[in-house]
């Protein structure tokens, strides 16, 4: 099933999923002058998977925003919890709540906008 469906129908979260190639593409995209230097520093992020590793690695360039100066101090926070980071790049709406309780509306909403822009991103060439 597709995510916006999932999100429209059951109100669930979707969870990002990064190919090698798709990571290598945010990285040309993102750091074009720099990209061996940023592939050496993703290369620290701490995740028992490779989709782990790939799906924070895409949070830590979006959270960048092509600045380098950023992403030693994104690996850090991502490696002492990796949440931190994925849901700010992932889910910035929604992880706003804390322990407020939106409605099922708000939250399915929050949900399809955090995931339009991150498809939007994820997906944009320059």
């Amino acid at each position: 099933m597709f995510e916006k469906e999932k999100i429209k129908l059951f109100g669930n979260q979707p969870v990002a999923k990064i190919s090698n190639a798709e990571l290598e593409f945010l990285i040309n995209r993102e750091f074009p002058k720099h990209t061996d230097l940023v592939k050496r520093k993703l290369t620290e992020i701490q995740s028992d998977s490779k989709n782990g590793k790939n799906r924070i690695g895409a949070a830590v360039l979006k959270l960048a925003k092509s600045d380098l100066n950023v992403i030693d101090s994104l690996v850090k926070k991502a490696n002492e919890d990796f949440r931190d980071v994925v849901s700010q790049a992932e889910y910035p709406r929604a992880s706003k709540y804390g322990f407020d309780e939106p409605s099922e509306k708000e939250l399915k909403t929050d949900y399809l906008n955090d995931w339009n822009e991150y498809v939007e991103w994820k997906n944009k060439r320059k």
